[in-house]
């Protein structure tokens, strides 16, 4: 139960925690249903520090998809036991943008308030696609790699990278310039470590850590302690070189690695 209480509460103050970074990134207009908006940042701890960008129209689909990972690792599930608790997996927002040059279906583009978007003035659906491309896919260059992006549309928000975009043009002007496009995006959730270890005062199996062995201390122990198996106190031992695992020392330090890399 220990387990399951912990998951709940690192769920809801990682919500707590992206709840007050988009507020301050977005303002006032934060949790009203409006525009969509993507905001690109390169820094991965300054989520929302970067530039805004808002689709022509709001998006015809948006699925979020949520799991949860169990660890069955030499274990048989019998009857209706329940495997163990191993982790929540990142969420992935799926959405479906429209873009249109035909000008048949006005759209407002200007964003929150009086902050207007990189694609206000844009109406062509290419340049429109290039600019969205240029921010969440292309490499840049002082981070060497995409930038990461906060999505924000009234009181949803997440913080990511994109996953994937495909785009299917349906409508061409006689000289071939596209006229009206569908871009599939997927984007993967991410929410930068130094952040959530500051705002959950993380300590689980999930970070490495050094223990110092006290009186009465044995590794198994120690291993129930950190992991909640004190079977995986061989591998411990081969970690920290233990001649003899069954015989600690007070006093002596110890490396506990992250359980996924044991």
């Amino acid at each position: 139960m220990s387990l399951v209480k912990n998951a709940l509460n690192a769920l809801k103050g990682q919500a707590e925690l992206l709840g007050t970074i988009a507020g301050a990134a977005v303002g006032k207009q934060a949790g009203k249903l409006g525009k969509l908006t993507f905001i690109f940042y390169p820094v991965s701890a300054a989520p929302g520090v970067g530039v805004t960008y808002v689709p022509q129209y709001n998006p015809s689909t948006f699925n979020v998809s949520h799991s949860v990972k169990y660890d069955a690792r030499g274990k048989v599930s019998v009857g209706n036991l329940v495997k163990k608790f191993f982790s929540t997996e990142a969420r992935t927002l799926s959405l479906e943008l429209l873009f249109d040059g035909t000008g048949a279906s006005p759209s407002t583009t200007g964003g929150f308030g009086d902050k207007v978007a990189v694609n206000a003035n844009t109406s062509r659906v290419d340049a429109q696609i290039d600019q969205f491309m240029n921010y969440a896919y292309r490499i840049t260059g002082a981070i060497h790699r995409p930038n990461y992006v906060m999505v924000v549309w009234g009181t949803f928000i997440m913080t990511g990278v994109l996953e994937s975009a495909s785009v299917n043009y349906t409508m061409f002007a006689p000289d071939g310039t596209p006229l009206r496009a569908k871009m599939s995006v997927t984007i993967k959730e991410h929410v930068d470590f130094s952040l959530l270890v500051k705002a959950l005062k993380l300590q689980s199996p999930d970070i490495s850590k050094t223990i110092t062995v006290s009186a009465g201390d044995t590794l198994p122990l120690l291993c129930y302690r950190e992991y909640g198996d004190a079977s995986l106190y061989t591998r411990i031992a081969q970690v920290n070189n233990l001649k003899n695992p069954r015989k600690l020392t007070q006093g002596t330090e110890l490396l506990f690695p992250p359980i996924d890399k044991l």
